[in-house]
């Protein structure tokens, strides 16, 4: 490998993933650039396979330091977009204000995926986040540009800042699993 390249990757390595509730997301874009987030959002679910396709079964449940195992993170994108489907019921309404995601019951449920096998948790993620593609797809314009309050990010935001958010959400995660497996 080049010098140039291989101090690169060791600055690369080196970096740390931005806490989620410390990133600044670009919000504000139109809805013609809702099908390429659409698209970012289709290739979640084979990027999961393909961060995890040959790693050994027991790396995928272990934990270091107290941070979530690679079947955690997949866990928690399930778990949320269960949450995101009652987001785009406050669209389809056109609610003044999108309903508060409670992550209370979160460690319980990722608990008890620990133990289920990673081609299950992969597929069920896939299944979900096709059918609420299909949602966000079978909006009308007029939805598209509704905007409802977001608590958590104190701003009003379109179904395509919605569709961003998931889709900086989602690429936030697999950065996290691709530092947990050193792929990095």
């Amino acid at each position: 490998m080049p010098l140039l390249i291989k101090r690169a990757v060791v600055q690369f390595v080196g970096m740390r993933i931005t806490p989620w509730s410390q990133r600044a997301l670009a919000f504000g874009k139109g809805p013609e650039e809702l099908v390429v987030l659409l698209e970012r959002l289709r290739g979640t679910a084979a990027r999961l396979f393909d961060l995890t396709a040959h790693v050994p079964l027991e790396c995928l449940s272990l934990r270091t330091a107290g941070t979530w195992s690679v079947k955690e993170h997949i866990a928690h994108l399930i778990h949320l977009q269960d949450r995101f489907e009652e987001r785009v019921e406050d669209f389809i309404a056109r609610r003044p204000e999108l309903c508060w995601i409670d992550l209370a019951d979160q460690d319980v449920a990722l608990a008890k995926r620990r133990t289920q096998p990673l081609g299950d948790l992969i597929e069920e993620f896939r299944l979900k986040r096709a059918y609420f593609i299909q949602r966000v797809s079978d909006m009308d314009p007029a939805t598209l540009r509704h905007r409802a309050y977001h608590a958590c990010q104190r701003i009003s935001m379109t179904p395509v800042d919605m569709v961003l958010y998931t889709a900086e959400h989602d690429d936030h995660h697999l950065a996290a699993i691709r530092r947990i497996l050193h792929q990095d």
